[in-house]
């Protein structure tokens, strides 16, 4: 995953970190009993979100935990377990599934390609469990790859891929709310695909790889506007959910999580320390 959908840890009180991050470890160790060490290679801040986005609109039983974790020995982590930290985690091994897969058809990369083969046993067993979730991902990468070499300047279009494989994604019954997270899922889609495409600007440029903004005449400072619209078509939906749990804290992560990295690379790029 990309890992733009992250909390602005400064606007936060310590409670609310603590439990973005009890969420964060909930995930962790929701794929580590579904597909071991190999699944905790995937986790990721965006399906932590979803996760937390999740349990925000349902909210469900929760299961507390506290465990020593080998990345930190020093002190006890705490977790928080419940269905959708286990959803979060078979979506987070789908999606890295076909990015392992999309990473060795642009760039032959070969560790993505060995893992990606690793993988490829527990999606089957995530398309088993969640088929149409799994099948509007497939749909939409095979499109999308398709656009990007046979009609690079349809960006609309291309953005419409990657927003449609990420609404079904948030869909994890169909109910009231259904239709309202299938929207919001898809302008988050767009929005990651576009952020994607300003933080890898200079990478793509160099490996003469696709990227919508060489094709908008654009610079990754000239993309704000843009990236602006599309979260806000999001937020503009967020607003309208029956969300009172972790409000704050997933608005944190909506109106100024989602900026941070952008603004650190314009930053360094105005201050001629780096390159976007």
């Amino acid at each position: 995953m990309f890992g733009y959908i992250i909390c602005n840890k400064s606007g936060l009180s310590e409670e609310e970190f603590a439990r973005y991050r009890r969420f964060y470890c909930g995930v962790c160790k929701s794929l580590e009993k579904k597909f071991g060490q190999m699944g905790q290679f995937c986790l990721s801040f965006d399906m932590t979100f979803l996760a937390l986005f999740l349990s925000s609109m349902y909210e469900p039983e929760e299961r507390r935990s506290r465990f020593l974790c080998p990345a930190h020995p020093v002190h006890k982590r705490e977790a928080v377990e419940q269905e959708f930290t286990e959803y979060a985690a078979d979506m987070t091994v789908a999606l890295s599934y076909h990015k392992c897969l999309d990473d060795w058809a642009d760039e032959k990369k070969s560790g993505k390609r060995l893992y990606g083969k690793l993988l490829e046993k527990h999606y089957e067993g995530v398309k088993l469990r969640y088929p149409k979730q799994c099948s509007v991902i497939e749909e939409s990468l095979k499109e999308l790859m398709r656009l990007e070499k046979e009609a690079p300047a349809e960006v609309d279009a291309i953005l419409q891929c990657s927003g449609k494989m990420l609404s079904e994604v948030f869909v994890y019954r169909e109910d009231f709310w259904s239709n309202s997270l299938r929207e919001f899922g898809y302008a988050l889609g767009r929005f990651i695909y576009l952020m994607d495409a300003a933080m890898d600007y200079e990478k793509d440029k160099k490996k003469k790889n696709y990227n919508p903004l060489f094709f908008m005449d654009k610079q990754p400072e000239d993309a704000e506007e843009l990236l602006t619209m599309l979260i806000g078509d999001a937020t503009q939906i967020y607003e309208k959910l029956p969300m009172v749990q972790d409000a704050h804290l997933i608005g944190n992560i909506l109106y100024g999580g989602v900026w941070q990295q952008y603004y650190t690379k314009i930053k360094e790029k105005k201050d001629g320390n780096g390159s976007v």
